[in-house]
């Protein structure tokens, strides 16, 4: 069965920055509208990062385009949402799901792999140590990984990619091993604000001076859902850094609207959640909850709903019952998409051409793959391969597209 679905390789000419980007924020700050409950959840829409009030439009604001799969004039959301679950269809879709999810794999524990850690200083004055596994030689290969998640989530890849390159997966801060700025183990909750220590513009900087730390001062890299935001600023703030990048199911500036909307809050009511204080108590109440809760979004987000197996996801757990991990893949949801983010700067906006590869799930349930339409608006010289029998885990769910598809882009 063939699992790649479309091929594309385009080189185009940039683009200008979308009207009305560089001015959203004044914009949604002279706002004057009734105050209710409507106004109040679009006020949050049109600040949850910059690009989502030219999305959604109110009076003169600037409408970004609607989401095209391939051969479509409107957005599908084919992919079904939480509300589609009901009577017995989710009991159906994993009783559908394939029995041998390994691909006649053994699976690889944390403890097969080389950990280091480096530490690196936050422009704020405090230290923040970054834990990675790295394995191979060659041209540096960066990993970044997305919530939910850690390093772990390229136990497929890394070996793999190990024969051609020196790859390094690191924890993002909040993540894993690595630090959680502000995290007060006598509370058990992180004190700093994260809107100022989990944004974009603080975690985009976290990649360089781990690099620098490391003494690379060029590599090709690689990001995954979170990640994906962090290496589109990173490839136009740092662009002298960067060989090649990679993105695998990403999220790009235009999406946020998409993401936030009302038709597609049966795949986003997660994210209003992870903004209260409740998420990290309820979710952080005991491993028995930290573990159903990551596995829902693990088996969901995935097109074989059977995909991860019980070892899998008792990795997964130990990883999140440590201490600050919850609130720390939390903090970035709090950061990023809230009134106060800051969202993304004019030059988010501008295309570039450095070579860029794009691996995309076609049954993403998060990031769907009809928002595709936006790669080619900001990355001029990309190849674009969609994965069939894929979800929001390319990289796990079929990791021999996945393995094979880096190895040839970055060889090439």
């Amino acid at each position: 069965m063939r699992d790649i679905i479309s091929e594309t390789k385009t080189e185009q000419q940039p683009c200008s920055v979308p009207a009305g980007a560089e001015t959203l924020a004044e914009r949604s700050r002279v706002m004057r509208l009734p105050v209710s409950p409507a106004v109040e959840r679009r006020r949050f829409m049109l600040n949850a990062g910059a690009g989502v009030a030219a999305a959604l439009g109110a009076g003169a604001l600037t409408r970004m385009p609607e989401a095209k799969a391939a051969g479509e004039v409107a957005p599908s959301y084919r992919v079904p949402s939480y509300r589609d679950l009901y009577r017995g269809k989710w009991e159906d879709m994993v009783a559908k799901g394939q029995t041998d999810s390994l691909y006649g794999r053994k699976i690889l524990r944390p403890e097969d792999f080389k950990h280091y850690s480096v530490t690196t200083k936050d422009p704020r004055g405090y230290d923040v140590k970054f834990h990675y596994v790295r394995e191979g030689q060659g041209e540096p290969l960066f990993l970044f990984h997305g919530w939910p998640g850690f390093w772990w989530d390229y136990w497929m890849n890394i070996k793999e990619l190990a024969k051609h390159f020196d790859v390094i997966a690191v924890d993002m801060r909040g993540y894993g091993d690595s630090d959680k700025p502000g995290y007060n183990a006598r509370t058990n909750r992180i004190d700093l604000d994260p809107v100022d220590h989990y944004d974009l513009n603080t975690t985009v900087d976290d990649h360089m001076r781990v690099a620098r730390a490391l003494g690379i001062e060029k590599a090709n890299w690689l990001g995954h859902d979170w990640a994906s935001l962090t290496m589109h600023k990173f490839v136009r703030r740092y662009p002298e850094m960067v060989n090649k990048l990679i993105l695998a199911n990403p999220f790009l500036p235009g999406a946020e609207a998409r993401y936030l909307s009302p038709a597609f809050h049966g795949h986003s009511y997660y994210a209003s959640f992870h903004s209260t204080p409740l998420a990290t108590e309820l979710v952080g109440s005991s491993r028995e909850a930290t573990k159903i809760y990551f596995r829902w979004f693990f088996n969901w987000w995935s097109a074989n709903k059977t995909l991860w197996t019980p070892e899998e996801i008792e990795i997964i757990t130990d990883n999140f019952v440590k201490p600050g991990n919850v609130e720390g893949g939390f903090s970035w949801y709090r950061a990023n998409l809230s009134p106060a983010a800051r969202g993304w700067e004019p030059r988010d906006y501008v295309p570039t051409q450095i070579p860029t590869l794009c691996l995309w799930g076609e049954s993403d349930t998060c990031v769907i793959i009809d928002w595709a339409d936006l790669v080619p608006t900001y990355y001029t010289n990309h190849k674009f391969v969609a994965v069939k029998n894929a979800g929001h885990f390319v990289m796990r769910e079929a990791p021999d597209v996945f393995n094979r598809e880096v190895i040839a882009f970055l060889k090439s």
